[in-house]
């Protein structure tokens, strides 16, 4: 697709069609007109900037936060900092990973109920193909969630593991026990 020069001395845009069509013409342009700065990719302190974002995310009651990389620090560190102003100004009681199932059942007993060692769970749970979140920001956003849920007991923020490729081995054990302890013939 060609990329057209900016517009140097187009006139204002006067309605939808036209918005689109100067921002098509200069994206840099529209790009300075919606961005907001933050003041940090840091996890801790204030959340004042991110109150645009707020009002873009309104009252939709899922938002997606992804990254260009998944082992990059300042993505990582800026997720918590969003996950932080989505619980604590909007409302938000869920975070969920690319992680599997039994990753979820892990870490939503250990953030909910303190059950389990968070270090032993992660080193355990992200490996493989999930070892990118086996590292020292994820941790932190996740005792951030623990710390979040032992002062909100009654209203708690939850994990997710939201991916089905791989069940975990603890679900694989689970189903055997059932089926050995209740239709033997079936646990070979």
């Amino acid at each position: 697709m060609p990329v057209l020069p900016a517009a140097t001395d187009a006139a204002a845009p006067t309605g939808p069609k036209e918005t689109a069509t100067a921002a098509f013409r200069s994206p840099e342009a529209a790009l300075g007109r919606a961005a907001r700065p933050l003041r940090t990719t840091e996890p801790h302190g204030g959340l004042a900037d991110l109150r645009p974002f707020g009002r873009m995310v309104g009252d939709a009651p899922v938002v997606g936060l992804g990254e260009a990389t998944h082992s990059s620090h300042e993505f990582f560190t800026v997720k918590q900092r969003v996950l932080r102003h989505l619980v604590e100004e909007k409302g938000f009681r869920a975070f969920a990973l690319e992680a599997p199932w039994s990753t979820r059942l892990r870490l939503d007993a250990c953030l909910l109920r303190g059950e389990g060692d968070l270090k032993r769970i992660t080193d355990e749970e992200f490996r493989g193909t999930c070892r990118w979140w086996n590292n020292a920001e994820y941790r932190d956003l996740l005792q951030w969630i623990r710390a979040y849920n032992v002062e909100h007991p009654e209203n708690p923020v939850r994990f997710i593991g939201d991916d089905n490729g791989f069940a975990g081995a603890g679900l694989y054990d689970a189903v055997n026990a059932y089926a050995t302890a209740v239709r033997p013939e079936l646990a070979a």
